[in-house]
């Protein structure tokens, strides 16, 4: 499976909006859905936010511009909120998995989806 797959499959597949994958190691994207990216600068602050989590309770994690409020931070998930949607990070090994939801995607399940495909590819070596 190739890291598109992972963002067509599992995570717009699972009623994501926008997703990205993210190197865990220098912020570069690995692959992302149609139209969506994560800027340069704003990849290296969420690679900031896991390695001090309170730095993204405070300031927040800002995705395409948009700025999120921070609900759980640590040092292999961050999950933020706006408005009736949000953002789920899941770090790995290797990777940063980037999912936002809207309003047709509950928060608790989002989270779930995310998590559960971050396990899978801890458990794969990544």
């Amino acid at each position: 499976m190739t890291w598109q797959d992972y963002i067509d499959n599992n995570l717009i597949g699972s009623g994501f909006i926008s997703a990205q994958i993210l190197s865990s190691g220098d912020g570069s994207s690995w692959a992302n859905s149609n139209g969506f990216s994560v800027s340069a600068s704003e990849a290296q602050h969420i690679l900031s936010c896991f390695k001090d989590s309170n730095k993204a309770s405070a300031m927040g994690i800002t995705i395409n511009n948009v700025k999120n409020f921070v609900l759980k931070a640590d040092d292999k998930s961050i999950y933020a909120k706006k408005d009736t949607g949000g953002v789920v990070l899941v770090k790995t090994n290797q990777t940063i998995l980037v999912a936002i939801y809207n309003s047709n995607l509950q928060p608790g399940a989002a989270a779930n989806f995310c998590e559960a495909l971050g396990d899978y590819l801890r458990e794969q070596g990544f």
